[in-house]
């Protein structure tokens, strides 16, 4: 298992820092709007990483379970309702943000309307996704406690941004309160995307959608300033009832144990 996990990570980070790094050597800054020069390609990494490792590890086997769970809807009504209520606030944000006339464009995506999201889903739900919590934090859940898996995932997760740092537009305007913030919610947001894994069967498709909607409310120019700052907060306060529980930091039993308390609680 040790050398399935090298794996993912010299794909993942091999794959995604290849596309980074030159960008960010050539001084190159990825704005809004704007479908090329942009760091999404670089996005697929994680979901690579965790079809190679399969691969490595299970073989065929391994990757038809994987391809299972990419399409997987077993939600919990927790889940459901955490689910829906992000992808109301980005609809939301993005349709009267739209008529103000504010600025739809998504981060490093080209402008093409409902398509652009659909395109964003498959480079940026399921590219991280597919890697963070499909390979990464399933494979950690079953070694360790959950809120461990949930921090090691986030320390993992966050070194991987590193170059995005240098490249977008974003990031590149944080500051060190911002830079802060943003680990902060990282971190709350690997605690959330975890328990929803888990909460909705291992479903990597809930967990991209939740990524997918969530970087709506927080990476366009509609959402910028205050529903991102509500956004970003009300997933901070979400994640604190889940990390605080006795069940997060139990030894870990059976997978499915553990599937069937997120989906309890």
């Amino acid at each position: 298992m040790r050398t399935e996990t090298s794996v993912f990570l010299l794909v993942a980070f091999g794959f995604s820092w290849a596309s980074w790094i030159p960008l960010a050597l050539a001084g190159t800054t990825v704005r809004a709007g704007e479908g090329w020069p942009s760091h999404l390609p670089g996005l697929l990494g994680p979901a690579l990483g965790a079809f190679a490792a399969v691969f490595a590890g299970r073989g065929r086997a391994g990757v038809i379970e994987l391809c299972r769970r990419m399409i997987r809807w077993r939600p919990s009504r927790g889940v459901v309702l955490v689910l829906s209520a992000t992808v109301l606030v980005a609809i939301s944000a993005t349709v009267i943000g739209a008529a103000r006339g504010g600025s739809t464009d998504y981060s490093g995506a080209p402008a093409w309307g409902v398509l652009t999201v659909l395109y964003v889903l498959v480079v940026n739900g399921y590219g991280e996704e597919t890697g963070w919590r499909g390979y990464l934090g399933d494979t950690l859940v079953r070694r360790t406690s959950k809120g461990v898996a949930a921090f090691i995932v986030w320390f993992v997760w966050g070194l991987w941004h590193i170059p995005l740092f240098f490249v977008v537009e974003n990031f590149r305007e944080l500051g060190l309160g911002g830079i802060i913030g943003w680990a902060i919610g990282l971190l709350s947001g690997s605690i959330v995307l975890l328990w929803m894994y888990l909460g909705a069967g291992r479903s990597i498709l809930v967990v991209a959608l939740w990524h997918t909607a969530f970087n709506y409310t927080a990476a366009t120019g509609v959402a910028a300033g205050v529903i991102a700052a509500v956004s970003s907060t009300a997933v901070i306060v979400l994640s604190i009832p889940i990390i605080v529980r006795r069940s997060w930091w139990t030894k870990p039993g059976a997978l499915d144990e553990q599937v069937a308390s997120a989906r309890s609680g």
